[in-house]
């Protein structure tokens, strides 16, 4: 009877074991996932610009002509440590800056300025049409398309300080990893694409006909662009991002000289290339 009884009961014990274990196995273990919205990022990076051909139209009280297919081209600083990271110097080079709130799990309101240079080239034929008066004896006359070498007497132009595209956008960003890997990893890879628009605030150093500008800062136009990148999270709060970015920009009123209702005005597009880094913040519990 007591052998029975205990035979039942090792039985029972090990039905019961048999069950936890099975249960546990079979238990869906909740991952922790991270949605997007409420993240926050601001970030630093450098640029390389290329530019299309542009049309200048200079106008002022004893001139008005234009130069046609001006070349013009950006200007790299030389790496060094003090130039690319002092922070009395951090705007010598092309540089980023900006921010973003993903406003919902793929969708991002960004706010970043562009610190271009665009330095129009030296010794280049171009052609001229219009004219100049009492400018300089050399160059005053009237032209109807003729060639004409931009050389410092005539021309020396440059958005150096630059050709600052102060930008508003929004981007969608969509994941390339599932989300477990963000879990276990702690690494997100994103594609982002974006548009974007809004002011060109340039610092401009123009002499035209050895008249120089005021160079001062003075908003002169404004831009649209388009973007793609590579968005790579690591550790849930830095990131790199690699991006190339395209678009048009419209300067209808750069400022030539000091003196008199001196202005030029120009048109052309950009492709231009960064390199940024950032931190993130959460302004939202994760999920599980």
């Amino acid at each position: 009877m007591i052998f029975n009884f205990l035979k039942i009961i090792s039985l029972f014990f090990l039905l019961f074991s048999f069950s936890q274990n099975t249960f546990a196995q079979n238990e869906i273990v909740k991952e922790e996932v991270r949605s997007n919205k409420g993240r926050f990022y601001v970030y630093w990076g450098w640029n390389r610009g290329f530019y299309s051909k542009s049309d200048i139209h200079f106008k002022g009280d004893t001139y008005d002509f234009t130069l046609s297919e001006v070349v013009a081209k950006d200007r790299q600083s030389d790496f060094s440590f003090e130039t690319y990271f002092k922070p009395s110097s951090l705007t010598v080079p092309q540089t980023n800056f900006g921010m973003g709130y993903y406003l919902r799990d793929k969708w991002i309101l960004t706010m970043s300025m562009d610190h271009m240079k665009y330095v129009v080239q030296d010794a280049q034929e171009v052609k001229i049409d219009g004219s100049i008066q009492e400018m300089h004896d050399f160059y005053d006359g009237e032209y109807s398309n003729d060639n004409i070498i931009i050389r410092p007497s005539l021309l020396q132009m440059e958005h150096t300080d630059g050709l600052n595209y102060f930008n508003f956008g929004i981007s969608r960003a969509d994941n390339l990893f599932q989300k477990k890997a963000w879990a276990k990893n702690k690494i997100e890879l994103q594609i982002i694409e974006g548009f974007e628009t809004g002011p060109l605030i340039p610092r401009s150093d123009i002499t035209l006909l050895r008249q120089d500008d005021i160079n001062v800062y003075h908003f002169a136009g404004w831009g649209a662009s388009l973007k793609t990148g590579l968005h790579l999270t690591l550790f849930k709060h830095y990131f790199i991002h690699g991006e190339i970015k395209g678009g048009y920009i419209n300067l209808f009123d750069i400022l030539t000289s000091s003196v008199g209702n001196n202005k030029a005005k120009q048109d052309f597009f950009f492709l231009q290339t960064t390199f940024q880094f950032g931190g993130i913040f959460y302004f939202k519990k994760k999920s599980k």
